[in-house]
């Protein structure tokens, strides 16, 4: 018989985060079980009878999270249930691994006409939505969207759901905007989540999965759940959503042909236009205006100068100086992803294809544009199978692929990614089992869909076809005179040491050729920090570098120093001596997903100053100027002269050694001392405030020189837990042991 249901024995129950808390309530039609946390977070909840084997019930969707009133949902369903529970995270609202349910009610009997009039005029319908984890929001606006999909798709439209339309803070699992696509001329559902989801992994691009929708409780059929190309989207991928976001539409015109069939170069495509493609249209900002959409930028008249520079030193900078020229404008690594993943899906709508119906975003951070990626319904197009993967470098109005692919590392560099998408994603081996689970998930849902536009037959045959362009595109590509050379293996590559602040940090790489075909060059690429452009240098099979001969295929090399805390993203590149000069990468991602190491603060040395004392749990003691009681740390000079800090760091992370700057002109007074309050607002005035809280629960404290001197570690204190009000301070007998003192700032301890 299986036990009662004990809210002593509720707490047998995994949760997946730490600020996540499960509770199993009793309510008057049985056991509910609630999870307390963000509301960007939705669960599976799992079973189990004896703590070791766990299945998720069957038929039971996620339950999401709120920090104070989540929804509950009943876990008892007689014998079949077991004793314990525990939860487990999903992959968020895009999860592929399962259809939403969306259930949207509209007031209105005439909402469909109204969705219609709103998809013209920008505005929206109010309604409220229901999704099957719990989550309800209301005041959510909808209107229709699209334009061939909503000629195309019968009674069944796209939609677009603004979930803060009416409430400015509103989301749903972190999202505020929300695509629910027709995927009309799709047969099967599922090209616009496949491909999404893949070159979401290569470049900024929006996630996909399936929805069933549910309109006033009627079945509206599959959907394709669409992430929106907003602000949400270019946080996940980028520093911050301060830069300018773009879309080239089809707006026809300009100059240029087609890129034609799959050699490129030729004419006749009615989407042939090269306006929108960042090619050259004449030499004023006014010539640009007309032919892209400015979504998003503090400041427009700065947004339209930075584009149109970026066009000019893309289309006219001469070929021998145009590879470093361009990466100061474009960020020519994730355009070469983007392109490879567009040309391999032979999505028709691209950059490739139509010179339009792409993103892009200027990123303020490293004065770069990168490119997103904006619909993904029209991929795997049929009559495309054998295109070309250099389609369009002939040619004169795609300038991305005709100006940057005409140079050779870049035509392998993209190539050598091209490579990489097709061992790792568009494989049959890997794409078949995918396209088969997605079908599986969305079978019975789509069957039972009232509002398709094909039959089962259709379907099935729909299904064969795609899952027969996978693999005769595959067996195209990789027996394409373009991507048949083979490049070297980079079977390692090591860093012997991570180097203080303004050292090089020595890196090696083993490389063999491909047969006898020998090696060209080996690369070194570094960063600090983590945007801008890369630093290459030659690595060297001499010696050199690294332990071993001459000639033993250990190549060896040395990054530029940096300053204490930075973290140095680096790669290596190899090149073939074949006629080619195949390039391979490693790791393969290369600058999408780069080697790192941090940059540690230099050797201790000997100090004039030194941290006395500290309180990381002030509760009741001194207060600061502002009357606060915050954490705080007090210095003391030991030499008999003043002492300049300005520019001096105080940090309580190893990693970031250079986290709070002491303000230009803080001198601490011979044999003086000087108090700095560690509350997290270094805005703060009058005193010091640090941008950091000290920990009760124990961490470290560090003193770091100037940038000027190379961030030499000057003293560090590391403790343990500390209770409240208890201040630690320097003995004179051990000066690196910390007792508990009277907290008296401002005298020598004890």
């Amino acid at each position: 018989m299986k036990p009662s249901w004990l809210l002593s024995i509720l707490m047998a129950l995994t949760a997946a985060a730490r600020e996540t808390r499960v509770e199993l309530q009793n309510s008057a039609s049985g056991p509910e079980l609630r999870i307390f946390g963000s509301p960007r977070k939705d669960w599976w909840i799992e079973v189990s009878s004896d703590l070791e084997s766990w299945s998720r019930p069957e038929g039971m969707p996620p339950l999401i999270s709120d920090e104070t009133e989540p929804p509950g949902r009943a876990v008892s369903s007689g014998d079949s249930s077991g004793e314990f529970f525990r939860v487990t995270g999903t992959d968020g609202l895009y999860d592929d691994s399962l259809i939403r349910t969306f259930h949207l009610t509209f007031v209105e009997s005439n909402w469909q006409s109204l969705l219609t009039t709103a998809r013209t005029t920008g505005t929206n319908v109010t309604c409220t939505l229901e999704l099957d984890n719990g989550a309800v929001r209301t005041g959510v606006g909808a209107r229709y969207k699209g334009n061939t999909s909503f000629t195309m798709g019968g009674t069944k439209k796209s939609v677009n759901l603004e979930i803060n339309w009416t409430h400015s803070e509103s989301e749903l699992l972190g999202y505020e905007t929300v695509n629910l696509n027709n995927a009309a001329g799709d047969g099967t559902i599922l090209r616009e989540p496949i491909y999404f989801n893949v070159m979401h992994r290569y470049a900024p691009s929006p996630r996909g999965a399936l929805a069933s929708l549910f309109i006033n409780g009627a079945n509206w059929g599959v959907y394709s759940l669409a992430q929106q190309e907003d602000g949400d989207l270019i946080r996940e991928w980028f520093p911050s959503n301060d830069g300018d976001r773009w879309r080239a539409p089809n707006v026809g015109g300009g100059t240029g042909g087609g890129p034609g069939g799959p050699g490129g170069g030729g004419g006749g495509n009615p989407f042939a236009s090269a306006a929108s493609a960042l090619s050259w249209q004449g030499g004023s900002i006014s010539d640009y205006t007309n032919k892209y959409e400015l979504k998003k930028a503090a400041d427009s008249n700065l947004a339209w100068q930075r584009l149109f520079h970026a066009i000019d030193v893309l289309n006219n900078t001469a070929e021998e100086s145009r590879r470093t020229a361009v990466e100061e404008v474009l960020a020519v690594d994730s355009w070469m992803w983007f392109l490879a993943v567009e040309n391999l899906f032979a999505d028709d709508d691209s950059y490739w294809n139509k010179g339009a119906d792409y993103g892009f975003y200027y990123e303020p951070e490293s004065g770069r544009i990168h490119p997103v990626e904006h619909d993904g319904n029209e991929a795997f197009l049929t009559s495309d199978v054998s295109l070309s993967p250099l389609s369009g470098i002939t040619g004169t109005n795609r300038p991305v692929i005709s100006k940057l692919l005409v140079i050779p590392e870049l035509k392998q560099r993209y190539l050598a990614h091209m490579r990489t998408v097709l061992d790792e994603s568009f494989h049959p081996d890997v794409m078949t089992p995918l396209i088969d689970r997605l079908s599986a998930l969305s079978l019975p849902a789509i069957a039972a869909d009232p509002k398709k536009s094909f039959t089962m037959t259709a379907y099935t045959n729909n299904l064969k076809s795609l899952k027969s362009f996978v693999t005769n595109r595959y067996v195209f590509l990789t027996n394409h005179a373009e991507l048949r050379p083979v490049p070297p293996k980079i079977s390692s590559v090591t860093l012997k040491a991570e180097p203080a602040a303004g050292s090089t940090a020595a890196v090696t790489a083993v490389v063999q050729p491909s047969g006898d075909e020998g090696i060209d060059s080996v690369w070194l690429w570094y960063r600090g920090g983590p945007v801008g452009k890369y630093t290459a240098v030659p690595m060297w099979d001499d010696g050199a570098h690294q332990d071993g001969a001459a000639g033993d295929g250990v190549y060896g090399a040395e990054a530029g120093g940096f300053l204490a805390g930075v973290k140095v993203r680096y790669y290596v590149e190899a090149r073939s001596a074949n006629t080619a000069q195949a390039a391979a990468f490693q790791p393969a991602h290369a600058e999408l997903g780069p080697l790192t190491y941090r940059v540690r603060a230099g050797a201790r040395a000997e100090s004039p100053v030194v941290i006395n004392e500290f309180m990381a749990s002030n509760e009741g003691t001194i207060r600061d100027p502002q009357g606060d009681l915050e954490d705080w740390i007090e210095l003391r000079n030991l030499s008999e002269s003043a002492v300049d800090l300005s520019g001096w760091y105080l940090s309580d992370d190893p990693d970031k050694p250079r986290k709070w700057s002491f303000p230009a002109g803080t001198r601490i007074p011979a044999a003086g001392y000087l108090l700095v309050w560690a509350d997290e607002d270094s805005t703060e005035s009058p005193g010091l405030h640090a941008n950091f809280r000290l920990s009760g629960e124990g961490e470290q404290i560090l003193l770091v020189d100037s940038d000027e001197h190379l961030n030499v570690l000057r003293d560090e204190v590391v403790f343990g837990a500390v209770g409240d009000d208890v201040a630690l301070g320097r003995t004179t007998a051990l000066p690196e042991t910390f007792q508990a003192v009277s907290p008296t700032p401002g005298s020598a301890n004890p």
